[in-house]
């Protein structure tokens, strides 16, 4: 190992016994070396240390620097200096050693040449992996470029910085640090190195979660508290105002829990309060916030897209789940109920206070009305919500007694005014005989998930009269039925169909299945594979309304469709209106480049029947030639009609 020239100690270790004009009595040398030995400074001459008088003392050492002092005589005073400085030495040392803050001493280009102890612990690398490393490996990556670049200019112009930073441990996990960088100079004021101490903030961090959460959340029940239901209702306020959306309160209240208090003991009643928050948890959404107000009180935000009607189903689902008994330990088995209140906003107000108090005015008639119930503020809403839950009722039951039946409408050549086709309509006739129109209940059908028996339902009704007919030998080329989103993604739906298919003893040829066009616009390769492997069994797919959703030419090209089927709303204005006769007649000269059926829908004129001849349409479905008809009325009007006496099977 070379020496390094001859130099001034630095001023971080200036000897006292080398100051300027003191009196050097005996030969002194000074060796500063670095933890690998590698020699920085020789100071004063080794000159006639070679007697056996040579001493040797260790002035101070640590896991950076390694001072040695070679003296052979010196007078009292001098040797109690180098006894004051042995001891500075060693203390900064233990102080280095000893620190409960990192310490990291680099070169002046960030690559490590000393850490204490705290600084291992604290990171999870041993010092000999750090040696000569460049800080960066320790970086998090959550601050930016912009970031470091301050950094570095601050600690260039003033030798100083501080501050909060992420960084990362050996294990992956990034935390929070209170930096604080000093640049360490030699005598000439030139810099040398840098000097890093930090404090690990996880703890201090962990400990103000801890005292957040319990500043903002009930500490029986674990639920958000007023404080923090009100913060998140304002949020949403806010966010209602600016950009037009909807929400809900519901403010809930147990029915019989002083009884539960009062014969069980406040305990018990504790316990089921935690029981009761544990029930309701599963019933909501992650943007939903449930927070108990106190007592048996409990307030719920429903933040999106919250109608009447949804929020009625969430209070129906809300009483269920309380109406099951609680087991609260092996003796008690409690009983309760809730009433609900529900507002809606910015309806029913546009601020926190408004609304929670005309939720509580709405749960006030919840318990005047019998309890375990629920009503909204406004008398009106709370007719529609009960005629809805009501309707939803009979829904499942017309399901279970079969009060459902199929009507089907004709599709028809323009041009010769005969049966092509046609498309299965499934219609809800009550015990009374009144038929709800599919608007009311087809909707309501989807959102309680009623859609995928019914529309299975309506499946397997449509192929086996479509068998009938064609094993008579009535002329009819095919029935058309719709095939709901939720039902198009059932993992099963290809056997199911074959299912149905088989049972009935339908051919393929003979189906349509009506998709819509949203459905294509999810870009997945289940679509893609489900349409191909109907096609590939010989089903017909039609596009269902179409130009009324995202209309794209390039799922017309991917996708095997046979039919596109023009929606009612361009039919109907295309006499009166341009814009709609100009958009037919694109969509229909589109479907004729692409080798596709063009089928219009809602014809009712014969001027508009005349115009989409005109522009090259052949078939179509309107009030025009038929309204829907049960099977017995269509057979008779059109299918024996044209059969005649010479019934044969078709092809």
């Amino acid at each position: 190992m070379s020496p390094a020239p001859k130099s001034s100690a630095p001023a971080c270790c200036a000897n006292p016994l080398l100051r300027p004009g003191h009196r050097q009595a005996w030969p002194l040398v000074l060796l500063y070396l670095c933890a690998g030995g590698a020699l920085l400074a020789v100071l004063q001459g080794a000159a006639g240390l070679s007697d056996g008088g040579a001493a040797v003392l260790v002035l101070g050492s640590s896991a950076a620097v390694l001072y040695l002092l070679l003296y052979r005589s010196g007078t009292p005073r001098e040797l109690a200096a180098c006894r004051d400085y042995v001891h500075r030495l060693n203390l900064a040392s233990a102080v280095f050693s000893a620190a409960r803050e990192g310490i990291v001493v680099t070169d002046l280009e960030g690559r490590v040449e000393a850490v204490n102890p705290a600084f291992c612990q604290i990171t999870g690398y041993g010092e000999a992996e750090l040696q000569g490393f460049n800080l960066r490996l320790l970086k998090s990556g959550r601050q930016d470029g912009a970031f470091y670049r301050q950094l570095w200019r601050d600690l260039l112009e003033s030798g100083h910085w501080q501050g909060e930073i992420w960084n990362r441990r050996k294990n992956g996990e990034t935390y929070p640090q209170w930096l604080t960088i000093s640049t360490v100079r030699d005598e000439a004021h030139q810099p040398v190195s840098y000097v890093g101490v930090f404090l690990d903030l996880s703890p201090i961090r962990r400990s103000e979660q801890k005292l957040l959460h319990l500043a903002h959340h009930d500490p029986l029940t674990d639920l958000p508290n007023r404080t923090l239901f009100l913060a998140r209702l304002e949020h949403a306020l806010s966010l209602s105002a600016r950009e037009g959306g909807s929400g809900a309160v519901l403010f809930l209240d147990l029915d019989r829990f002083k009884d539960v208090n009062d014969s069980l003991g406040h305990p018990t009643g504790d316990r089921l309060l935690c029981a009761v928050a544990e029930r309701l948890r599963p019933c909501l959404r992650e943007s939903d916030t449930l927070a108990r107000l106190g007592g048996d009180e409990f307030l719920l935000l429903l933040e999106t897209a919250a109608t009447p009607e949804r929020a009625a189903v969430v209070a129906e689902k809300l009483l269920e789940q309380l109406a099951a008994p609680f087991r609260l330990d092996d003796r008690s088995e409690v009983y309760v109920g809730a009433s609900i209140g529900i507002c809606l906003y910015p309806a029913d107000g546009d601020n926190a206070t408004t609304l929670i108090q005309h939720a509580d005015s709405a749960l006030y008639q919840a318990k005047a009305a019998g309890r375990h119930t629920f009503r909204f503020y406004s008398e009106v809403q709370t007719r529609q919500a009960d005629a809805r839950l009501a309707l939803e009722a009979a829904l499942r039951r017309g399901l279970e007694k079969e009060e459902f039946l199929l009507y089907y409408q004709p599709q028809v050549d323009l041009r010769t005014a005969s049966l092509e086709g046609v498309e299965a309509l499934v219609r809800w006739r009550l015990p009374g005989g009144e038929l709800v129109p599919p608007a009311r209940f087809i909707p309501l059908a989807e959102e309680a998930g009623l859609i995928l028996p019914l529309g299975e339902w309506v499946l397997r009704q449509a192929c086996r009269q479509m068998q009938q007919w064609v094993a008579r030998g009535l002329p009819i080329r095919r029935v058309a039925v719709n095939l709901s989103s939720r039902q198009f993604r059932q993992a099963d739906l290809l056997q199911r169909i074959n299912a149905i298919l088989a049972e009935t003893g339908l051919a393929p040829r003979y189906l349509e299945l009506e998709i819509t066009e949203s459905l294509l616009m999810d870009n997945s390769a289940q679509v893609d594979a489900k349409l191909e492997a109907l096609e590939a069994m010989g089903i017909r797919l039609a596009i269902d309304d179409f130009g009324t959703g995202y209309s794209s030419l390039s799922y017309l090209k991917r996708f095997p469709l046979h039919t596109l089927k023009l929606d009612r709303s361009f039919i109907r204005d295309i006499a009166d209106d341009p814009v709609s006769s100009n958009i037919v007649a694109s969509i229909i000269e589109l479907g004729q480049h692409l080798d596709m059926d063009i089928l219009a829908e809602g014809v009712e004129t014969d001027q508009q029947r005349g115009i989409l001849l005109q522009n090259g349409c052949r078939t179509c479905q309107g009030y025009l030639f038929s309204h829907p008809l049960p099977a017995e009325e269509l057979e008779a009007r059109w299918l024996q009609a044209a059969a005649g006496h010479e019934a044969r099977p078709c092809n």
